[in-house]
């Protein structure tokens, strides 16, 4: 897949007069989960996560790009939460138009997790959808996507999410011209396998980017997400858990600058790891 996509990036013929860009993200954190059902999921406690991010593509004087997203997670699940993801790959082909003040485009992905710390659960999630952004000036960019996931639960739980609806919206403002402020929602509802229940989940994400004055191709951020994951029950009260995660990290850019897109990777600590804390 990865030769695919960079042969793919390399060769398509619209992209004539083809400038880089790329980003490789490195991040540590932090999560804390409690609240209903973890006694039944072992979902309860504090988990260690590290998260590698590699985006690249080609931009055509045109406007038109075509872009890779590729991301690799590992939690430190031992003994705090036998039930979330041990270690999660996510995969983003992305193709669209930038103009000076706007772009939009849309996206096709899978998300494959191994859960409970062992080699046979497993589970695969396909997604697609669309995206935009818009930069009102100099300070104020603002993006939203739409999108729907699918996919069986392999050979993990049968309970798990599948078969929903993604979307979210995010703000960021320029406050110096080192120093960035982002804030971003986003909303699933989805189903699932068995039996039946919807399950919704709101996520409220906060960050800090910092361009690094000696090394400008380099920046550092912080980030804060809470997110609340929400299953209602056909029989019985509905389950409600709450996930905290801080992360750190450190952003290398490579080449042009690259189009704003939608970033996804809240979506891989709930969709790709069969919805974590709602196995």
């Amino acid at each position: 897949m990865l030769r695919f996509t960079a042969a793919l990036l390399l060769t398509t013929s619209p992209l004539v007069a083809q400038e880089f860009y790329g980003t490789a993200t490195l991040s540590l954190g932090q999560s804390q989960t409690a609240g209903a059902p973890v006694a039944l999921q072992g979902a309860n406690g504090t988990l260690m996560t590290g998260r590698t991010d590699l985006s690249f593509g080609r931009l055509s004087d045109t406007g038109l790009y075509l872009q890779a997203d590729l991301g690799l997670s590992a939690t430190n699940n031992n003994n705090a939460a036998p039930n979330t993801a041990n270690t999660s790959t996510n995969v983003t082909l992305r193709a669209g138009r930038q103009t000076e003040r706007f772009n939009y485009g849309a996206f096709v992905g899978a998300l494959q997790s191994d859960h409970d710390n062992d080699a046979t659960d497993d589970a695969l999630r396909m997604l697609a959808g669309v995206e935009g952004a818009l930069s009102l000036n100099d300070r104020w960019d603002f993006n939203a996507h739409l999108g729907y996931l699918a996919g069986d639960s392999g050979s993990d739980s049968s309970a798990t999410v599948t078969n929903g609806i993604f979307t979210g919206v995010g703000i960021q403002y320029a406050a110096t011209d080192r120093l960035s402020l982002g804030t971003s929602i986003g909303y699933l509802n989805a189903k699932m396998d068995a039996p039946l229940n919807v399950v919704e989940l709101w996520t409220l994400k906060l960050r800090a980017d910092y361009d690094i004055a000696a090394l400008p191709s380099m920046s550092l951020f912080a980030a804060a997400q809470y997110g609340e994951s929400h299953q209602k029950e056909v029989i019985g009260a509905d389950d409600i858990t709450d996930t905290t995660t801080l992360m750190v990290g450190l952003t290398y850019r490579f080449g042009k600058k690259a189009p704003k897109t939608t970033n996804l990777t809240y979506l891989s600590p709930y969709l790709s790891n069969t919805g974590s804390i709602l196995e």
